[in-house]
């Protein structure tokens, strides 16, 4: 019943073979939506008589861009005769890149890029973001956090968590990225630069990782990223209870994840927008087109989601081990909505997107200091939601 990803690449050594085989990958036979690619273990996941569930019912489409032309008008006052004139947030990852694309052969601006790294920016998206860079001609301005700390923050964090396993908390090992929000605040009054451009994919929504915490999904949300005093302190509220459940949460790391998620949510945010409110999102003019610039694939995927992201292959593994989907499902679902993919071909790419990436996932646990051994077989052991 259980299938091992006993797939190798040129990245992992022969003696690690012992540990790749930890990693299970199950092909389950889990009821989905027969619109979409949502088991029935999403949180709050409810079918109709066709067994249509009830995201595709609220489903609102995402991927209309408004006319490029208010762009252009938007951005027209704050272009420069001399030096840069604009900001792109710039992670490295395919959705940034392409906007930097834009940025500079579309709408024509000066951008210098701006990337946080917090200790989970991999050698990968370091070589996109130099190749990107240095193909468009542009700057970077990296802001790196002390990388010590926050891996010890995650450690600290991703112990607490293995002794007491629960879906809707493994958000906080990401919660040290959202200081990216703040520091783009240092980057404009340095620069003097207040325009910040940003390529956020408009179908990367999740609502899963709050669901499994006990947060209904907002179908209403027009962002990604949820905004909302009221929102956030529910959310908080049930994040603390589950906490309980583990005091090793209550580390030094609480205050550096209570502020960043101060200024994702709560911050006001200025001289902002995104790119693909005004260019239609296509995966694969995105994938060619980053060809173009020689962008770099990961080894141990052919996926381009995600793969400079040191936390993604771990916490997809979690999610895929103990509820039977991942964030692949849940975006490949929201392009079966927007009609850029059909059911079938979408099922075939996650299958292929869900199988364990062992280097990413050996890395992660190498950065943070956790025996590898250690936190698979207890991801293993966690109770199955099918």
């Amino acid at each position: 019943m259980c299938e091992m990803s006993g797939r190798k690449t040129d990245l992992i050594p022969a003696l690690s073979g012992a540990e790749e085989k930890l990693l299970e990958y199950r092909k389950h036979d889990l009821r989905r939506c027969t619109k979409c690619l949502l088991t029935e273990t999403m949180p709050f996941i409810r079918f109709d008589a066709d067994g249509v569930c009830n995201y595709c019912k609220h489903y609102k489409l995402r991927n209309k861009p408004r006319p490029k032309e208010e762009l252009f008008r938007l951005v027209e006052s704050y272009r420069r005769v001399h030096g840069n004139d604009c900001i792109v947030p710039f992670s490295g990852g395919r959705d940034s890149c392409y906007g930097l694309h834009l940025v500079v052969k579309e709408l024509q601006m000066k951008p210098v890029t701006y990337t946080y790294d917090w200790g989970m920016v991999t050698d990968l998206g370091r070589r996109n973001i130099s190749r990107m860079c240095a193909e468009l001609g542009v700057e970077n301005i990296t802001v790196t956090d002390d990388i010590t700390r926050k891996r010890e923050y995650i450690s600290k964090n991703l112990r607490a968590w293995l002794k007491s396993p629960h879906l809707g908390m493994i958000s906080i090992l990401t919660a040290g990225d959202k200081h990216f929000f703040r520091h783009i605040e240092s980057v404009k009054r340095q620069t003097g630069i207040s325009l910040n451009l940003w390529g956020v994919n408009p179908l990367e929504v999740t609502h899963f990782k709050a669901g499994f915490l006990g947060v209904p999904p907002d179908f209403e949300e027009e962002r990604v990223y949820s905004h909302g005093a009221m929102k956030q302190l529910r959310y908080q509220y049930l994040r603390f209870k589950a906490m309980l459940q583990s005091p090793g949460y209550f580390n030094s790391s609480l205050w550096d994840t209570l502020s960043g998620e101060y200024y994702r949510s709560f911050a006001k945010k200025e001289d902002y927008y995104h790119i693909f409110d005004y260019w239609r999102w296509d995966e694969k003019q995105i994938n060619d087109t980053l060809a173009g610039y020689g962008w770099e694939k990961a080894a141990d995927t052919r996926a381009t989601w995600r793969i400079g992201d040191g936390t993604a292959a771990f916490y997809n593994y979690i999610y895929y081990t103990v509820a039977g989907f991942t964030e692949h499902d849940t975006f490949r679902s929201n392009q079966i909505r927007e009609g850029d993919l059909t059911r079938d071909e979408a099922l075939e790419m996650v299958m292929e997107e869900n199988t364990p990436r062992y280097p990413n996932i050996k890395w992660y646990l190498d950065a943070v200091g956790v025996d590898f051994k250690e936190a698979i077989q207890v991801i293993n052991a966690i109770p199955k939601l099918y």
